[in-house]
């Protein structure tokens, strides 16, 4: 009596229990869209919560500005905070350490100019700077800020102007806004008049404006 082919069964199941090349390529092109599909909608769920951080911010530093008005009758003047060391007199006017003051010109006649001042030691603080976004640490101590400036979620100086020095500034207020994930932007002109070609040209599409 004749034995089985057992080496042909084995080799049989053996090829029926794998998988084929076009079969492996189809599971890892599935695994391929799925992950995609998912790093999409995290990617597109961070950049909606960091849009909406940014909005939340720019409303608590525009309240402090109305604060700052207030107390001084003038928001801080300063042509841009893209220019860091005007981000930085930025952060200390909201911060209590800065203060709008006029100054008489030393000549008779020449009339006076409204600046930003330093404090001797800390005022009124208009924002809560412990739960903002900046570029480096806040010191727990009352010293006087160094270097400290204003940041939106994605690392950026929040832009802020208020030329009042400017013989062109149009604008009633001031103009204040994040450029969004980019972090680039076309800025505002030397009038201060956000246009509506001008929030809607391809490098402010995603910027971020306060009060718009």
């Amino acid at each position: 009596m004749s034995q089985p082919n057992t080496n042909r069964k084995y080799s049989s199941l053996y090829r029926n229990s794998g998988f084929t090349l076009i079969e492996l390529l189809v599971v890892i092109s599935v695994v391929l869209i799925l992950s995609g599909i998912t790093f999409g909608i995290s990617r597109g769920v961070q950049n909606s919560q960091a849009r909406a951080q940014a909005k939340a911010e720019l409303a608590v530093i525009a309240q402090g500005l109305e604060q700052f008005k207030a107390l001084y009758g003038d928001y801080p003047w300063i042509n841009s905070t893209a220019n860091e060391a005007e981000a930085v007199k930025f952060f200390k006017s909201l911060w209590g350490w800065m203060k709008l003051e006029r100054i008489e010109s030393v000549t008779p006649g020449s009339g006076s100019t409204v600046e930003l001042v330093e404090l001797a030691s800390a005022g009124t603080r208009f924002i809560d700077a412990t739960k903002m976004n900046l570029n480096r640490a806040l010191r727990d101590d009352n010293s006087v800020p160094t270097n400290l400036f204003l940041v939106d979620p994605w690392g950026n100086n929040y832009l802020y102007t208020y030329n009042k020095a400017s013989n062109a500034w149009d604008n009633f207020g001031y103009v204040l806004y994040s450029q969004g994930p980019d972090g680039d932007c076309t800025r505002v002109d030397t009038d201060g008049i956000v246009t509506e070609s001008l929030r809607t040209n391809n490098l402010n599409i995603d910027n971020i404006y306060s009060g718009i």
